[in-house]
């Protein structure tokens, strides 16, 4: 959880220039499925029993700015992780790619690989692969419409990383908006 949460805190300072965090937990364990985290606006599927939280900005300049997640790991601990940031009034959004350097250009970050980014039907999407000093790693996707920026991650050890990428296309390809 400890990677996850500093993955996370990272994603969220990033975007949203808050310099702590609050997590409330709003459901724990709950079957694999189907998830959409409390107030959230899209369903993902989720290959593992999964919590629902917030990490809400402290600092932030709007009290409305929470980001909302599921999050849930296998027996392994291959944890996947789904969450949307909405958008703040007046913050100008930075590119996806400037996400995605920030986190390669930490110290642990060994490799940058597997980058795609496009656009369609009015989404953004970035996809890369992270792979830490000592072999594990972090497969994203990174979606981005007019409301707000939705992250998946799968986050591996070394030794998983051939079986958390058999399960990313399926992961990844089950994100869903909700209108």
């Amino acid at each position: 959880m400890t990677a996850f949460r500093i993955v996370a805190a990272i994603a969220f300072a990033l975007f949203m220039g808050a310099a702590a965090h609050a997590q409330t937990v709003n459901r724990v364990n709950i079957a694999a499925g189907d998830a959409t985290p409390t107030g959230a606006s899209f369903v993902v599927r989720m290959p593992v029993a999964y919590s629902d939280m917030e990490l809400s900005g402290d600092e932030a300049p709007d009290p409305a700015m929470i980001v909302r997640m599921v999050t849930g790991a296998t027996d392994d601990r291959i944890r996947f992780s789904a969450s949307e940031i909405p958008y703040l009034p007046g913050k100008e959004l930075k590119p996806l790619e400037e996400f995605m350097h920030a986190l390669a250009d930490k110290p642990v970050v060994a490799e940058l690989l597997d980058v795609q980014h496009g656009q369609s039907g009015g989404l953004e999407a970035l996809s890369f692969t992270l792979i830490d000093i000592a072999g594990g790693g972090n497969y994203f996707d990174v979606i981005r419409d007019n409301r707000a920026q939705y992250t998946l991650l799968i986050q591996f050890h070394r030794e998983q990383r051939d079986e958390a990428a058999t399960m990313k296309d399926a992961f990844f390809g089950s994100f869903r908006r909700m209108q």
